[in-house]
């Protein structure tokens, strides 16, 4: 990991954000929006960070939020014997530490994965608009709600079953977080990174991929995108099973 210190690019305004639709803020109006962009509440400043480096820490308890404008960060916890587990990856439009609003410490280290822009929200803005807003309410539940769904999965598809069959939900669902599904195109993340996330040994990743490599069911691309065959991707998970 890399403790540096972020590059600071703008004072956020919300008005111009493309994502907007996407984020926590999503059910606020024009009116609101305007009061946090005129100073009302505490000002969202935005950040650029790279990959590698830490957002914040596991048990820190910095008094923001953060949205995910563009990139990739993941989400680690660390076992008692220091091993790396990544519990889940936020994307685009994710809103990570809202534990934080229950006065909670972070639940886990927030680990830049791409090179990432995020908007960083006091606290205090949102505890405002949590107690004056009720729309802006609704909005936080939801995306708490997506956050929790989000987690099911990572369940259901990832952490059971052989190897062959993790490593090929895995690639199915990185595609839809990394890649573009619709080209059936995945941008496949370390071996290390791999590892951690499905609690499988490198080499054992290596050799399922390198398996897969040779039966064409992957195909590179570029660097760490490849193209999938999702049809012969779901056939060799059920053969492993």
């Amino acid at each position: 990991m890399v403790c540096q210190r972020p590059t600071w690019l703008r004072r956020s305004d919300c008005r111009q954000c493309e994502i907007f639709n996407q984020v926590i803020f999503s059910g606020l109006s024009a009116d609101d929006v305007e009061d946090i962009v005129n100073g009302i509440y505490e000002p969202i400043d935005e950040f650029q960070y790279e990959a590698g480096a830490v957002l914040y820490e596991q048990g820190d308890r910095d008094h923001a939020v953060y949205t995910i404008r563009k990139g990739l960060v993941k989400a680690v916890r660390y076992q008692s014997n220091g091993a790396e587990r990544i519990i889940r990856l936020h994307r685009r439009g994710d809103s990570i530490g809202l534990e934080r609003l229950l006065g909670r410490p972070y639940g886990h280290t927030a680990v830049v994965l791409r090179d990432a822009e995020v908007c960083r929200i006091p606290i205090e803005t949102l505890q405002r608009l949590d107690a004056e807003k009720a729309r802006f309410y609704r909005g936080l539940m939801q995306r708490w709600a997506e956050g929790l769904f989000q987690a099911d999965d990572y369940i259901m598809l990832i952490l059971s079953g052989t190897v062959r069959e993790r490593v090929a939900h895995l690639i199915a669902w990185l595609a839809d977080v990394t890649g573009d599904p619709r080209r059936h195109e995945v941008e496949l993340l370390s071996g290390k990174d791999l590892s951690a996330m499905l609690d499988v040994t490198a080499e054992s990743i290596s050799r399922t991929l390198a398996d897969l490599k040779r039966r064409g069911v992957l195909q590179q691309v570029q660097g760490e995108r490849y193209h999938y065959d999702p049809d012969a991707l779901e056939r060799y998970a059920r053969e492993g099973a």
